[in-house]
């Protein structure tokens, strides 16, 4: 009975050992069921946050992909306003019409016959350049010295600025000679609204004569740089505005007042101006593609007859200007557009140095 009872109870100990194994077991399993369930809760978790990512990044494209849509949609209506129907006749006849290069050959000749007056002692046309900021000062200089060089690159004699600022990056009183042009262009200070800028009474001193090439326009002028008695040769002979045919529209009134103003005072002193529209190939894709489209454009001249109502001035001394900006490579029709400017610029600064002549030889 002794080794019955011992048995038995060595028995229960072991049912209770495998007892407890079965338990921890399903513990376990409990456990890694319990890890699983996380782990597919976390996942699932995951999967959400992916899903709403990527509805995001599929809705940002379906965005960019209507403003793509719709950029591409105002363009064709830009390039189509554009394009309207070039005109049957030319609304500016001009004496050569040809756009080839025997003409720019005899555009050439004909203004190189152009000379000062023999008692003046003049060897250069003085043209003053003035305008806006930005308008395209130098350029118009590079352009019209490539096209009457009539080399295959593009002249950069004057330095022409990119950064559009709205304030004037030249400072200074600079020439610059066309020697078989006999010109001498001079660059200045872009006008600017009220005390900015250059200022009128020393654009008045630059027109008869008094300032010296490199004197600085900021501030006052250092009497080094001041002509006391200046002569015929050393006054300008023609004033040209540069205005940009796509921001005159919204210049400031007050730097049309000063335009105003300069424009009275070289009346007075019976000094031609010419306005000069440059950047035209910005209106019209007509032109934009072939310059001698210029004057068939329907929308040239509607920027040209606007610029001459709001400066004042006539539409036959409004001239469009296309200049070299991005091109190394002289093209034939810019050429052409340029030393049509160039022949009108020549003839009225000969006349000018006539007209000057004319009043010295009255006084004596």
């Amino acid at each position: 009975h002794f080794y019955k009872r011992i048995k038995r109870k060595t028995m229960g100990a072991e049912n209770s050992k495998a007892q407890l194994a079965q338990l921890a077991s399903a513990n376990s399993r409990a456990s890694n069921a319990e890890q699983q369930v996380r782990a597919f809760q976390n996942g699932e978790e995951n999967s959400r946050e992916q899903l709403a990512s990527a509805n995001s990044r599929a809705s940002n494209a379906e965005q960019q992909v209507r403003a793509f849509q719709n950029l591409e949609i105002e363009k064709k209506k830009y390039q189509e306003a554009k394009m309207k129907e070039l005109l049957s006749e030319p609304w500016r006849k001009t004496a050569k019409s040809g756009w080839n290069e025997e003409e720019l050959l005899q555009f050439r000749k004909e203004i190189m016959a152009y000379e000062g007056p023999e008692s003046t002692d003049i060897k250069f046309f003085n043209v003053l350049l003035l305008g806006q900021v930005s308008a395209g000062k130098s350029s118009i200089i590079n352009t019209i010295e490539t096209a009457f060089r009539g080399d295959e690159m593009v002249t950069n004699k004057a330095v022409a600025g990119t950064a559009d600022t709205g304030k004037s990056r030249t400072i200074e009183l600079r020439h610059y000679n066309m020697r078989e042009g006999n010109i001498r262009f001079w660059d200045t200070m872009g006008l600017e609204v009220e005390n900015e800028g250059l200022d009128i009474e020393k654009v008045c001193m630059i027109m008869d004569g008094k300032v010296k090439n490199n004197a600085t326009l900021e501030g006052t002028l250092d009497s080094k740089f001041v002509r006391e008695a200046p002569k015929i040769k050393d006054k300008m002979h023609c004033l040209i505005f540069a205005v940009h045919s796509l921001k005159f529209a919204a210049l400031d009134e007050k730097v049309l007042g000063k335009l105003d103003t300069i424009r009275y005072a070289a009346n007075k002193r019976d000094i031609p101006c010419l306005v000069v529209c440059t950047a035209v190939d910005l209106v019209c894709a007509h032109v934009e593609e072939d310059t001698s489209n210029v004057f068939y454009s329907q929308d040239i001249k509607k920027m040209m007859t606007m610029v001459s109502e709001r400066s004042g001035f006539t539409l036959n001394m409004v001239f469009p200007q296309r200049n070299y900006v991005d091109e190394t490579v002289t093209k034939l029709d810019i050429n052409f557009l340029a030393m049509l400017l160039f022949k009108q610029i020549v003839k009225v600064s000969r006349d000018t140095c006539e007209r000057l002549e004319d009043d010295e030889s009255d006084s004596d």
